[in-house]
């Protein structure tokens, strides 16, 4: 019996569990987003060819997240170039607007209300941040906040990585 119920469990947890996340070496999903913030279009990953980018899924109801949006602002000012896409998901419009305009933040931010780009990269939680390499492969995911440490050394890892996909 107790082997039928934890079958069960098992089933209903994949079931509803959605996608699982994507794996550091896979390639990222394309997505076109409406802006929230410092973009006057819609915000595209196809619009960073051969650029590595940070994707940063956050909310404004996300403690972690207030702290991390301060901390991925200060790096982008001090990495002219730097490619930085904020998601805010399953966020109001307005709240958005408020955490964002609050921590200062330049980069471009698109607005994903029901998280329908997390769900094609299986986001297990906010915050969740991606580190894509040139040919836009995640070569490394970090669930949870930032510090400057972690954005350094995921810098360096982007800029090492081979632009062209392994053989």
């Amino acid at each position: 019996m107790l082997a039928v119920l934890v079958g069960v469990a098992l089933t209903l947890t994949a079931c509803l569990g959605g996608p699982p996340a994507i794996a550091d070496g896979e390639a990222a999903h394309g997505f076109s987003l409406p802006p929230l913030l410092n973009s006057g279009k819609r915000i595209s990953l196809s619009d960073y060819p051969n650029q590595p980018v940070i994707l940063n899924f956050c909310a404004a109801w996300s403690q972690p997240c207030k702290v991390e949006t301060k901390v991925l602002e200060l790096f982008y000012r001090r990495h002219p170039g730097l490619v930085i896409i904020g998601i805010d998901s399953q966020d109001s419009r307005a709240a958005g607007l408020r955490q964002l305009t609050a921590s200062g933040v330049q980069y471009p931010v698109a607005y994903d209300p029901r998280q329908a780009v997390g769900g094609l990269y299986g986001v297990p939680g906010i915050p969740t941040t991606y580190f894509l390499n040139s040919q836009h492969q995640i070569i490394k995911t970090n669930l949870g906040w930032l510090s400057i440490h972690k954005l350094q050394r995921a810098k360096v890892i982007m800029d090492a990585s081979p632009s062209t996909p392994p053989p």
